[in-house]
């Protein structure tokens, strides 16, 4: 089962601060999440509706979804939000909430983790 799935709007695409990095913004309404995506494997267009999923066993997924795994390695309150992080060996998803992901007992501190992003649309 899942840790977190949710129904997502892509609300941007900018670029990132490297060449060929895309930085995916993501509103998923009680939280929200910004994923690094190179160009060559972004499939993501803004208004796309997605199912955010983060998962410590590999969930099912298709070619056009977009799933990677990694490591929860941080977590901090910064003003009245939880800031985690996720490394995807490189590429960072940033999640923003109210109540965060280790402090509320979702995920532990260096779990392997799943990361998938399924089109809706």
């Amino acid at each position: 089962m899942p840790a977190i799935e949710k129904e997502c709007k892509v609300i941007s695409k900018v670029p990132g601060s490297l060449k060929g990095l895309k930085l995916l913004n993501l509103d998923c309404g009680d939280f929200t999440a910004t994923v690094d995506l190179v160009q060559e494997i972004d499939i993501f267009d803004e208004g796309n509706e997605v199912v955010f999923v983060v998962s410590r066993d590999k969930p099912n997924y298709t070619p056009n979804d977009f799933c990677a795994h990694g490591y929860l390695f941080y977590e901090k309150k910064s003003d009245n939000a939880f800031v985690s992080l996720i490394s995807l060996y490189g590429l960072l998803v940033k999640i923003v909430s109210n109540s965060g992901i280790t402090s509320s007992g979702i995920l532990n501190m260096m779990d392997h983790v799943y990361v998938c992003i399924k089109k809706l649309n």
